[in-house]
């Protein structure tokens, strides 16, 4: 049976110094800071487009037709 992605991380970390041990937590903990960031992002777009969708009538889109047109 293999090991998990997250088992081979667990076993390679624990040969590690602790001082390396430490320093590969702090970019775990980044990885994960990051994820919160992209999805907080997209979720801020997607609101975005939600508002924008909520302002923006079907009427209007005549004036895109018109641009693309040109």
């Amino acid at each position: 049976m293999s090991m998990s992605t997250a088992e081979l991380i667990f076993e390679k970390a624990k040969t590690l110094p602790s001082p390396l041990q430490t320093e590969a937590l702090h970019f775990v903990d980044y990885l994960l800071t990051r994820q919160e960031w992209e999805m907080e992002a997209a979720n801020w777009a997607k609101l975005s487009s939600q508002q924008l969708e909520k302002h923006y009538s079907s009427a209007d889109s005549i004036y895109d037709q018109d641009e693309i047109l040109r």
